[in-house]
């Protein structure tokens, strides 16, 4: 059975909530819980069942822990006070001769042992106080208070109450029915821990009505079977309660050590329970990785979709006309020579060719009007496309706990930076100059190299992009018709100097290159949430690794 246990503790520490999930803080909190029963507890009581048994003194503040576990020993080895938080750190009593069993980290590992009161209180620690007044096989354990003030002492409360053979339950007639206590109590049923109550300072007259109801609160939550001593309301001697008013207590207590039959019998008790416990807690764990991994997978699932969608919309925009409107055709009209062109064109391409060859010849710089609007009009598509990218990853992503989560801790993320426009200029002006050079490069016949001298690189250039954009399925009315017209145009004069199948090929070449580019763009500004989800990556298969460990416990029971 170690060997599963010891199994289960890797498994279950090694899960991971990175994501703000719903349920995550119940995750975490769960996860230390598991930890703790089978660190503090199962693993050392499953490997040494002859190891003494761990009474842990529990209780709300004020309700006189330290001083009950003082009068059971004889002596003050508790610092009992006025002052709260009295106990800030637990004093575990042991007989001298069980010394090897608590100075090791056999039980409680993450608390440093101490034996001196006044050591530095700021480092977790427990301190241990040898004592012939304890029996051998029995100690006793005086924790924090459940319900102190300080949350440290809270979490240490409970994390000691995992580590007991048996819990014993101290509260006062004025506050057995306080809502911490019975929920810790819950607690013990669930883990199988073996429950007494102590009820303290309790008036003469009440005793009878108290401890009937408290008894009746018992049996209701599943603990009727625990036994119940009563301690009147007296005066301290020497800071300790009368012996006749401890005994039936310090008996019960004490024979527990002294008796192997009595100690056995709570050992087991409390072992099986914890063991039957914990296969149901971890399958329920694996429930809440589970919901981890499913909240990472549609985080990236929302970033696929919404990238995706922008890549493939931009790459339609950039072939189905939607760069040709507006500026850009009030720019070719200017570039033609006149803004009637298409109102008397003759479908003759000499004609067209001339024309063109008129307006641009001996002005090199003829084209650079129609090559900025075209350029303009590109970078405002991949804007649009960039920005709804973005903003609809980042939307979607709070409409989840876990998203909005990474989004308020990284909402840099769901906006573009303020060098955007000028970071896409350069790209799309890098790509125009590209184009140029593949005039360039393509057109080396004498017969090409002629033309497009008598036209100009920048003016061949700038009618190839315009064949890049020549659909029209973006636009409607009359612009569709004028961009339809100008479609044709260009490709017929770019068929004159290059051929029909080569001006194809280039079109599609620049085409591919500035959609590349654009996906860049896209892709750079999908980094964030890539980062963001890499920060908080979920190990695979976490969720069924648990399970299948549980299982393996549950086999060994």
């Amino acid at each position: 059975m170690a060997p599963a246990l010891s199994d289960l503790v890797r498994r279950v520490r090694e899960s991971r909530f990175p994501l703000q999930t719903a349920d995550a803080q119940d995750g975490r909190a769960l996860q230390r819980d598991i930890d703790d029963q089978l660190t503090d507890y199962l693993l050392p009581r499953v490997s040494d069942t002859d190891a003494p048994l761990l009474v842990v003194v529990g209780g709300s503040t004020g309700a006189g822990k330290s001083t009950l576990v003082n009068s059971i020993i004889g002596s003050e080895v508790s610092n009992p006070g006025v002052l709260r938080p009295t106990t800030r750190w637990p004093v575990l009593v042991h007989n001298p001769e069980d010394r090897e069993y608590f100075t090791s980290d056999r039980i409680l590992p993450t608390l440093r042992r101490v034996v001196r009161a006044e050591t530095d209180l700021e480092q977790p620690q427990v301190r241990l106080v040898a004592h012939e007044g304890v029996p051998r096989g029995l100690a006793l354990l005086d924790s924090p208070d459940i319900d102190s003030v300080l949350e440290s002492n809270r979490t240490l409360a409970r994390q000691l109450l995992a580590a007991a053979d048996l819990w014993l339950f101290v509260t006062t007639a004025a506050r057995y029915a306080d809502a911490v206590p019975w929920e810790l109590l819950k607690t013990s049923v669930e883990r199988g821990t073996t429950v007494a109550m102590v009820l303290d300072r309790v008036p003469p007259q009440a005793n009878r009505e108290v401890r009937h109801h408290l008894s009746g609160l018992l049996s209701d939550s599943g603990l009727g079977s625990a036994p119940i001593f009563t301690i009147p309301e007296l005066e301290l001697t020497d800071g300790l309660l009368p012996d006749a008013a401890v005994f039936p207590v310090r008996s019960w207590i004490l024979n527990l050590g002294m008796n192997a039959t009595a100690r056995d019998r709570v050992i087991s008790r409390t072992l099986t329970g914890a063991l039957a416990a914990v296969p149901a807690k971890v399958r329920e764990l694996a429930d809440i990785v589970s919901g981890q991994e499913d909240a990472h997978q549609r985080l990236h699932a929302v970033v696929d979709e919404e990238f995706g969608r922008s890549a493939a919309d931009l790459a339609e925009s950039l072939a189905d006309g939607r760069v040709l409107r507006g500026e850009v055709l009030a720019r070719w009209q200017d570039f033609v020579g006149t803004g009637q062109f298409f109102r008397g064109l003759e479908p003759t391409v000499a004609r067209v060719r001339d024309r063109i060859t008129a307006a641009v010849t001996g002005k090199r710089d003829a084209a650079e009007p129609l090559e900025q609007a075209i350029e303009s009009s590109v970078a405002l598509l991949i804007r649009e496309q960039t920005v709804r990218a973005v903003a609809e990853t980042a939307e979607r992503w709070q409409a989840y706990p876990e998203g909005a989560a990474l989004v308020d801790e990284r909402p840099a993320m769901a906006t573009l930076p303020p060098q955007f426009d000028a970071e896409v200029g350069r790209m799309v002006a890098d790509w125009s100059s590209g184009v140029n050079d593949l005039v360039r490069e393509v057109g080396q016949s004498k017969r090409a190299k002629a033309r497009i001298l008598s036209f100009g690189v920048n003016g061949v250039g700038a009618v190839l992009m315009l064949a890049v954009f020549a659909g029209t399925g973006g636009l409607t009315g009359a612009e569709a018709g004028i961009a339809g017209g100008t479609a044709v145009v260009a490709g017929k004069l770019l068929d004159t100097i290059f051929g029909d199948q080569v001006t194809r090929d280039l079109a599609q070449t620049a085409r591919e290159q500035l959609v590349e580019r654009a996906r860049a763009v896209l892709e750079r500004h999908r980094a964030p949430f890539d980062q963001a989800l890499a920060d908080t990556e979920v190990p695979p298969r976490q969720a069924g690794v648990l399970r299948g460990a549980g299982d393996r416990l549950e086999e060994t029971l």
